[in-house]
């Protein structure tokens, strides 16, 4: 289940709930949180993954944060799984949290269709073919990782803490996270 409570915001698989449950509550905070001098968005993901398209959604939403220069920390204190993890390597640099046992998950995911014509088959093609550079691209603007193109031919590429941390996925271990107070 997703939520949040004013500027920190859990995630955990991106489904239809989210529109409702995160995207329009992220929207308002980030609104909120640029007329402050120090604007910070947590977000906590657990997540096995989901919708590409709510995630480039929160993703863009992410961006236009960091350009009116809040703080968008993100903190994986377990798994970032596809889409989990292309959110989490969208936070601000230095400000990118991985659990020391914790892993993403990168890999191209799937892109569904129901062609039924040979001209929906050839758009659904480019669709398709769009959607999975738009994700390699992804990972590319956010980190360093060696063989991207061939190593998200495996759907189950899972990397541990320490070498996202090497691929620049994530900045520190969790243990480096000050949580602050609840009044900030």
């Amino acid at each position: 289940m997703n939520w949040n409570d004013g500027n920190i915001f859990y995630f955990t698989d991106f489904d239809d709930n989210m529109e409702s449950s995160l995207v329009i509550p992220l929207t308002r905070e980030i609104q909120k949180q640029r007329r402050l001098r120090d604007g910070r968005l947590d977000f906590y993901i657990n997540s096995f993954g989901g919708y590409a398209h709510l995630l480039f959604n929160i993703i863009e939403l992410v961006e236009i944060a960091r350009r009116e220069n809040i703080v968008v920390r993100t903190i994986v204190p377990n798994l970032a799984a596809s889409a989990g993890s292309m959110l989490a390597i969208t936070g601000t640099p230095g400000e990118r949290y991985i659990g020391r046992t914790a892993e993403h998950l990168v890999h191209y995911g799937t892109t569904g269709g129901v062609e039924e014509t040979p001209k929906q088959v050839e758009r659904t093609s480019a669709y398709k073919s769009r959607d999975f550079q738009h994700r390699i691209n992804l990972y590319r603007k956010y980190c360093e990782i060696p063989d991207l193109d061939s190593e998200m031919m495996d759907n189950g590429w899972f990397i541990p803490a320490a070498k996202c941390l090497k691929f620049k996925m994530a900045d520190k271990y969790i243990d480096k996270f000050d949580i602050g107070n609840p009044e900030d």
